[in-house]
């Protein structure tokens, strides 16, 4: 499974992206949207400041 980038202040509504995706890819089934969200989680990634790109001034 692929890793996806995401910003600091955007965390949750990424993982809640990612977590949809895959309900929809599983053929929207019922009842797993904990494993869903845990397995978003997972595959989300925040990069950390050293990874962000510097600003310029």
């Amino acid at each position: 499974m692929g890793e996806h980038n995401c910003y600091r202040g955007d965390v949750e509504e990424c993982i809640r992206k990612k977590a949809y995706e895959l309900w929809e890819k599983d053929g929207r089934r019922q009842d797993r949207d904990l494993d869903y969200w845990l397995i978003a989680e997972k595959s989300v990634h925040v990069p950390t400041k050293k990874e962000q790109p510097q600003k310029r001034a």
